[in-house]
């Protein structure tokens, strides 16, 4: 095979690839070592587009957000399980719903509650899990429509990082 060949079949094999094996958490030296290649505030931009869909936001706009997580003004002291949150208004889309950045303290976890209108909890940093053992890493959303129910969890060892989009919730019994 030339290498003109093989530089074009590359993709493809790769591709072929990925869909053949199964996925693998990377241990945590190599994913300390990946995120320290990509530590500051670009380490959030593979997620931008997906935000902007979600929050009905300009891409630009969510670029500009995720450019003030790492700074300290905006953000709001939180209480436990939150250390704290860093509102935004989403697009003219969702005018009944609040937006924000929220850290969560490892190991702590929000209570039951139940959704008077929708949530999506976008995990940035570190994994939630929900009252069902289902595991969100960074990249994936959890959608809860209106009248649903749930508690989450932030894995043991990890601070977490999320976007929240949600409106009003009822707290319910423990």
């Amino acid at each position: 095979m030339t290498d003109e060949a093989y530089r074009a079949a590359t993709p493809e094999a790769l591709s072929l690839l990925s869909v053949a094996l199964d996925p693998a958490v990377p241990r945590p030296e190599a994913r300390a070592r990946l995120m320290a290649a990509i530590d500051g505030p670009r380490r959030y931009l593979p997620f931008a587009r997906e935000l902007a869909a979600h929050f009905d936001l300009p891409w630009e706009r969510v670029c500009s957000l995720l450019a003030r997580i790492d700074g300290a003004e905006g953000w709001t002291r939180g209480v436990a399980p939150i250390l704290g949150f860093l509102h935004f208004r989403p697009g003219p889309g969702l005018p009944s719903l609040h937006g924000g950045f929220v850290r969560m303290q490892s190991g702590t976890g929000f209570p039951l509650h139940r959704h008077r209108d929708r949530e999506l909890t976008f995990v940035l940093e570190g994994a939630l899990m929900d009252g069902e053992g289902q595991c969100y890493g960074p990249g994936q959303a959890l959608e809860m429509p209106p009248g649903s129910a749930h508690a989450l969890r932030v894995v043991e060892g990890e601070d977490a990082l999320v976007a929240l989009l949600h409106g009003k919730i009822e707290m319910l019994g423990q």
